[in-house]
């Protein structure tokens, strides 16, 4: 009697901690979606500073993610750069793992693992703050950020040398070009702008072609006509703006839609240790999946550890039940931006320089079989504990051994949840366009604009003010 008392207390504990942890990125999305749509980061802030408990303790790096992220918007930099920096050195201090986190995702779910963040949202986290110290005109302090974005960027590549996981990004190379083309270092800008290219041609995000055609004419101008041949650059048939080195330029970056957040997609299927493992799971198109794949190794120790000494037979079949994360995306009314230069009869265009709904369904396809593999023999593991813990306590009432089985399983079940934590106030697009001036002062005519060309919204920016060989970073953002 004891133990089964004792049982449905933990049960009821674990239930309540593991739902409490799952609910939390749902219940965040939902109380900052009015706020981000409107675009009115100040309620945001409040809505997240007066709700800590939406990302619990193992969630502060990204609690001072989304603050920065939001700040950021608000156009108050100062602020941003304070928590975007705090989150960056909570993933700093997160590098070494927790062995006890570990331990418990073993056989809990990778909700009680801190978060550390995708390997995009790093480098967001190091592009915002490039972002505000350009803001401010402190074009140093955006160029401390590229470096220390190279050595994240050493370091995924040192651990992804033998595949094409993320380990650079095309947008912060470009920018970082821009930065040291404002320096006056003409040749880290020329290096950088190497790299933005390598960048844009290995990952999701394809090379834009002003972009592609704006290098192959600076590394020419700067004796670096090898570079075109490498990267495999053209000359285009439409000619080309020619920029110079050092040029005076108003820099438009506009944020265009709702970035994509994560749900869980629900699988099931069979797994035959030293066997198969076939799994799916049904879309929301109706389809079904499915997966087919040799199964998961889990080690002979573990597997007689959860049997509690007793050595599970090879070739035992398990029937299991588990979550994935998978992407959430969202319709954007927002498809480009159009700015006119006070001054100038000319309208340019914006050119998509990152989509943040592509980086994370690239993390996702990398992390897939890494995440399967993990899940699997969590799950495999529980289903044997969850077995001897009913041989444990049961008891002469067949009643009370009913409700043990069905509240073990219970338990079993709602343990696994897929880990759907993000940064989901990302927008869906960043985009750029390159305004040549001479030193003064201008304003900008900004009008977000839809797929057929119509103007889902507008705004004057005032008092832009470029010195000689400066670069004016400018920000807009439309999230509808």
């Amino acid at each position: 009697m004891k133990n089964r008392v004792y049982l449905c207390c933990f049960i009821c504990i674990i239930l309540s901690v593991i739902i409490s942890c799952a609910g939390r990125s749902a219940m965040r999305l939902e109380k900052l979606l009015d706020a981000t749509l409107q675009n009115d980061p100040l309620s945001a802030i409040r809505v997240v500073k007066s709700n800590p408990r939406l990302y619990g303790k193992n969630s502060v790096m990204l609690y001072n993610m989304d603050i920065g992220v939001l700040y950021h918007y608000a156009g108050m930099y100062d602020s941003s750069t304070f928590y975007l920096n705090r989150a960056a050195e909570i993933y700093s201090e997160l590098f070494t793992r927790s062995v006890t986190n570990e331990a418990a995702a073993i056989m809990i779910n990778d909700n009680v693992r801190p978060y550390r963040s995708k390997p995009y949202e790093l480098t967001m986290i190091h592009q915002l703050l490039a972002f505000n110290f350009l803001a401010l005109g402190d074009n140093d302090g955006a160029l401390v950020e590229t470096r220390r974005a190279q050595l994240l960027f050493d370091e995924l590549e040192r651990k992804n040398r033998a595949d094409d996981k993320y380990s650079s990004d095309g947008m912060f190379h470009y920018v970082s070009s821009i930065a040291y083309d404002a320096a006056g270092e003409t040749d880290n800008s020329m290096i950088s702008l190497y790299k933005a290219i390598q960048a844009f041609q290995r990952g999701p995000v394809t090379l834009p072609g002003p972009i592609g055609e704006f290098a192959y004419y600076m590394f020419n101008k700067n004796d670096r006509p090898d570079d075109n041949v490498r990267l495999d650059l053209k000359p285009q048939a439409a000619g080309s703006e020619i920029f110079k080195n050092n040029s005076s330029e108003i820099i438009f970056i506009g944020y265009a839609g709702r970035g994509p957040a994560l749900d869980e997609s629900i699988w099931a299927g069979t797994y035959v240790k030293d066997g198969m493992l076939v799994v799916n799971h049904t879309r929301p198109d109706g389809l079904t999946e499915t997966i087919s794949t040799t199964a998961p190794p889990i080690a002979e120790s573990e597997m007689r550890k959860a049997g509690k000494g007793k050595k599970t037979d090879s070739g035992t079949t398990f029937h299991i039940k588990f979550a994935l994360p998978t992407l959430k995306t969202y319709p954007s009314e927002t498809s480009d931006f159009s700015i006119r230069c006070s001054g100038s009869s000319r309208s340019y265009s914006s050119i998509i320089i990152n989509d943040l709904e592509k980086q994370a369904q690239k993390y996702l396809d990398d992390a897939k079989n890494a995440n399967l593999t993990r899940t699997v023999a969590r799950v495999v593991l529980r289903t044997i504990t969850a077995q001897k813990a009913k041989e444990q306590v049961k008891t002469d009432n067949p009643l009370a051994n009913l409700l043990i089985n069905v509240g073990t399983d219970v338990l079993a079940d709602q343990m696994e949840r897929a880990d759907t934590r993000t940064c989901f106030l990302l927008p869906r697009t960043i985009q750029i366009a390159r305004i040549q001036v001479k030193p003064g002062t201008y304003s900008l005519d900004v009008n977000a604009r839809g797929k057929s060309g119509n103007i889902v919204e507008s705004k004057t920016i005032n008092d832009i003010t470029v010195m000689s060989h400066q670069k004016t970073f400018v920000f807009y953002s439309s999230f509808r």
